[in-house]
């Protein structure tokens, strides 16, 4: 990856890992919840630069033809462009499914820490562990 792109990853990572920390570290605290409220337009925003290095991507990459096409996915995702598009669905997903974790925690009176460190690692490992939390532990 060119220093443009390893810039642009780092941004990318450093503007969501405060989000992540407090949900973390800080999951009741009155400092977490105001950051979670304004998570919403910084959600969107990054909606939108996911937009940009998609289409970014398939200007410089073109876009598969055919959509059933694994290798031409993958020769896109291969790019700088297309890897930046990627990670950033992933995070800005991981990220909603993070805060909805923390959320339904926050409701319900449960633990939530080793499911979104999951989730913040490896995005459905994460509300797969806050499902069985859901279904099998009693509320905290």
């Amino acid at each position: 990856m060119s220093d443009r792109h390893k810039q642009e990853f780092l941004a990318l990572n450093t503007v969501l890992l405060p989000l992540w920390a407090a949900m973390i570290l800080f999951p009741k605290s009155n400092l977490t919840r105001r950051l979670m409220r304004m998570s919403s337009p910084l959600l969107t925003g990054m909606s939108a630069v996911y937009a940009g290095l998609l289409a970014r991507a398939a200007i410089q990459e073109g876009l598969p033809r055919d959509p059933t096409d694994g290798d031409a996915w993958r020769h896109l995702l291969a790019s700088p462009q297309g890897f930046l598009a990627g990670w950033t669905h992933y995070v800005v997903f991981d990220l909603f499914v993070g805060r909805w974790i923390w959320q339904t925690a926050r409701d319900e009176g449960r633990r939530c820490r080793l499911a979104l460190t999951f989730a913040m690692m490896a995005g459905p490992i994460g509300l797969l562990i806050f499902d069985l939390q859901r279904r099998l532990a009693p509320r905290t």
